[in-house]
């Protein structure tokens, strides 16, 4: 099986070719399961969003667009007042 150093040197090759598959493959996995546990949490971020704007953004803006209708109400019955 070994005749030649040229042999051994031919299986450590093979092994060490081996050990680097192993090792990118491993580490591809990981590379994925923390890019799955990221893709979790921004999912999580987008809901917690959504939440604060049907909650705080949505009837912030219903009462600005009511405010805008009426304050000129409000500035005429102020300028009758001050007559």
């Amino acid at each position: 099986m070994i005749n030649s150093s040229l042999d051994v040197l031919y299986l450590a090759l093979a092994l060490s070719a081996i050990i680097f598959t192993i090792f990118v493959s491993i580490t591809l996995a990981y590379i994925i399961f923390i890019l799955r546990d990221a893709s979790k949490v921004i999912s999580d971020v987008e809901e917690l969003v959504d939440k604060v704007n049907g909650i705080l953004i949505s009837p912030l803006k219903f009462i600005s667009g009511l405010m805008s209708y009426v304050s000129p109400f409000l500035e005429s019955v102020g300028k009758k007042k001050k007559k």
